[in-house]
């Protein structure tokens, strides 16, 4: 491939990173943004900036997209259709198993092909890109996969190519947030109680890291940001992701009791307050306790 055919649809955080990253590695990409400002920064940074998601793909033999909802991505695959050039579609999204089946089987039919191939390991978007801590888990054909992971070790050595079809890089990647998002959970509760008997936050969390208790929520998300109280991601992130996780284990008819348990704990709190941020889900066990988690 040459460095005139990648493409990138959506450079928000997660996006805007792994095109960053692209271009930095002498890459030369056209992206296209919904936002004006996010497509403004791509431009000063050396990338094209295209009209449209259509444009983009007119241009394009291999894209990258990396958007913040299935029905974003929905539309982008019909948009994107018809597209005269595009021949290997990278979704980075996290779709659920459905949708980016759904996608992968509508773009076939306009021998267009799709490498599943969403990121994990990225917290904080252009923080753990950059710190080069993220992951693609990838799904789709050998020879699609051949083809793009030259490209995708250029950003990260970590690559993981789970399956042949689409959707299943959708599963592991929802096992994946579900486990991070219930040790999350578990963790605060537990946190919380140490606080209330009386415990230094600080001291516990460093405690934990040196025990069996480790986890990523003990390990990054308490020392980054429940401790400053900086919670700026969004709690609608996690919300969707468990949703994922449910809608996927139910379709499969397997029982999921602690998964229920946490999606009720993550509505709940986000219905107090949707413009709340992610890691503020420590608030939800705080306030009866009437204690706060900082240091």
């Amino acid at each position: 491939m040459t460095m005139f055919e990648i493409g990138f649809i959506g450079t928000g955080a997660l996006g805007g990173a792994l095109a960053g990253k692209l271009l930095q590695s002498g890459r030369r990409l056209t992206i296209y943004d919904a936002d004006a400002k996010r497509r403004q920064q791509m431009a000063e940074a050396g990338a094209t900036v295209a009209s449209s998601a259509r444009a983009v793909a007119d241009a394009c033999e291999i894209a990258f997209v990396c958007l913040p909802a299935p029905a974003i991505s929905r539309a982008v695959a019909e948009e994107i259709a018809g597209a005269t050039r595009l021949r290997i579609l990278v979704e980075c999204s996290t779709l659920g198993v459905k949708t980016m089946r759904d996608i992968a089987d509508h773009l076939a039919q306009a021998q267009i092909a799709v490498l599943d191939c969403p990121v994990t390991g990225a917290a904080g978007g252009a923080r753990g890109v950059d710190a080069g801590t993220f992951a693609f888990v990838c799904a789709g054909s050998d020879d699609i996969f051949a083809r793009v992971d030259p490209l995708l070790r250029s950003l990260t050595a970590r690559v993981h190519h789970v399956g042949t079809e689409p959707g299943m890089a959708q599963i592991a990647k929802v096992i994946n947030n579900a486990l991070s998002i219930t040790a999350l959970t578990v963790s605060c509760e537990a946190i919380v109680m140490g606080v209330k008997a009386g415990l230094n936050p600080s001291a516990l969390i460093d405690a934990l890291n040196d025990g069996s208790g480790r986890n990523s929520a003990t390990v990054d998300k308490f020392p980054r940001s429940i401790l400053p109280r900086d919670f700026a991601s969004p709690m609608s992130i996690g919300v969707k992701d468990m949703q994922l996780y449910m809608e996927t284990i139910e379709a499969m008819g397997l029982p999921a009791p602690i998964g229920a348990a946490v999606m009720d704990i993550w509505n709940s709190a986000y219905a107090e307050n949707p413009k709340r941020g992610y890691n503020s889900i420590v608030e939800y066990f705080e306030r009866p306790a009437n204690v706060e988690v900082k240091g």
